[in-house]
Formats: structure tokens, C-alpha cells, sequence
């Protein structure tokens, strides 16, 4: 099982309040990646993205470590990681007045064979990609989504709305957080790219299906994605993981 995550500030941002991680976690059998995209301010971003990334992993991990390999019990686990990292970041916001308002999307997956387990939180996104195909699994939770739902907006139009980065949900805003889950079996070949939504608004998703084409590599993909956002002067910070069976 491969796994590899990457994160840059990009050409345009003075801080990056993206954070990426990747680890196999030997006690459930499974690679696990998580993207955070955080907000508030730089300092508060920061420090939003990497609280919400660093205790959903620890958590997670000591639920595979209680449990074995349950794998029944991996979406309840995984909610209940989102719900404890929402909890310590509102719980830091609100302590601290210099990350008042603070908040992060969320979007995680768990590999084990070919079965993945996913959860999102925000508009950062899970694919399922293969050699010909770049496929949305996640759900973004922003205001230009809603309309493209119910049909006010196409999705080309939505890609250029002044709104398109106004989310509806994101980790530590409130005390409570929703998250959606999903289930997907990978077919020989095909891997998961979770990203931060600076990669996708750079690229669009046609440039990074022939990017996902062209590497198949976990390393050399999210490097690939990276170097050409950068390349087209993206306007937010950069960041992709990858598991691949």
C-alpha cells in the first residue's frame, strides 16, 4: 500500500494554512489521509488546520488500536475523530482571543485493501481516479454547491462565482459539527487524491485528470499537481495526498 501527501503556500499566499498527513497504521491493517484547509487569519489557520489534522489521526488511531480491525466500527470511529478534532479546535477559539473564529474543512480516508472508508467536512475533495477517469466521491459543503444542487448554477458557472469559496460547514466554527461519509470499493489500478481546493481551482478538474493519467505514482503525482499549480500562479495554498492500494 502506497501513500504520499504534500502541502506548499503556492506562489501567491505569504502563509500556508493547508496541512496534509499520510500514515500506514499497522494495528488496523489500513493507510489513512487527511487534507485541512484552514481559516481565520494566517496565525488562526494555521493553527486550525494542524490542531484539526494532528487529533483526528491520534484519535483515529487509538480507536483502530482498541478495536483491532473491526472494520464495521471504522465509520463511527471516524466520526467520532472528526467530532474530537471540531471539539478541540472550537475549544481553542474560544479560549484564545487570537483564534477567535477559527475553523477548517476536513476531509479524510481510510484504505484497507481495496475498500475505503471517506469523510468530509467543507469543500476540501476526495477522487477516486484511475487511468482514464478523475471522479468527485465527496460532496463540497459551500454556498455555489448549493445552487449548482437545486440547479440555480451549472458547475462551469460555479467555478467562476465570486462566491465559490464560501463554505457551509467547516471543523471548530461550532460546537457541534456534521459530517458526510461515503464507501467505495477501488478496482484494480485506481487510487484516492484527496485536495485542498487551491489545486482544483488552479487546475480544474481536466487538467488534473491528465495529471492523474500521466503519474501513477502517489510521490510523483501529488508533485506533479503541485509543481502545476504553482506553475499557473495559483492564488491559494496547494495541497494533495494520495493512497493507492
Amino acid at each position: 500500500m502506497k501513500h504520499f501527501s504534500l502541502s506548499e503556500k503556492g506562489p501567491v499566499r505569504r502563509d500556508n494554512q493547508d496541512r496534509a498527513a499520510t500514515a500506514y497504521l499497522r494495528s488496523g491493517r489500513c493507510a489513512v489521509a487527511v487534507v485541512c484547509d484552514g481559516m481565520g487569519g494566517a496565525r488562526a489557520g494555521q493553527i486550525a488546520s494542524s490542531l484539526a489534522c494532528e487529533t483526528f489521526l491520534d484519535d483515529l488511531r487509538s480507536h483502530l488500536e482498541a478495536g483491532r480491525s473491526n472494520a464495521a466500527l471504522l465509520p463511527h470511529w471516524m466520526r467520532q475523530a472528526c467530532e474530537r478534532a471540531n471539539r478541540e479546535v472550537y475549544e481553542r477559539a474560544e479560549s484564545d482571543d487570537d483564534c477567535a473564529g477559527m475553523g477548517t474543512t476536513l476531509v479524510a480516508a481510510v484504505l484497507r485493501g481495496h475498500r475505503a472508508q471517506l469523510l468530509n467536512v467543507g469543500d476540501s475533495r476526495a477522487y477516486l481516479i484511475g487511468y482514464r477517469h478523475l471522479k468527485q466521491i465527496t460532496h463540497d459543503h459551500s454556498y455555489v454547491a448549493d445552487l449548482v444542487a437545486c440547479g440555480s448554477l451549472s458547475p462551469e458557472q460555479a467555478a467562476v462565482h465570486p462566491n465559490r469559496n464560501l463554505i457551509t460547514r467547516a471543523v471548530g466554527v461550532e460546537a457541534r459539527v456534521e459530517a458526510d461519509l461515503y464507501s467505495v470499493r477501488l478496482r484494480p489500478g485506481e487510487a484516492l487524491l484527496l485536495c485542498s481546493d487551491g489545486i482544483v481551482n488552479a487546475l480544474g478538474e481536466e487538467r488534473m485528470r491528465k495529471l492523474c493519467r500521466a503519474h501513477r505514482d502517489p510521490e510523483a503525482l501529488c508533485r506533479a499537481l503541485i509543481d502545476a499549480a504553482a506553475a499557473l500562479n495559483a492564488r491559494d495554498n496547494i495541497t494533495a495526498a494520495v493512497l493507492k492500494p
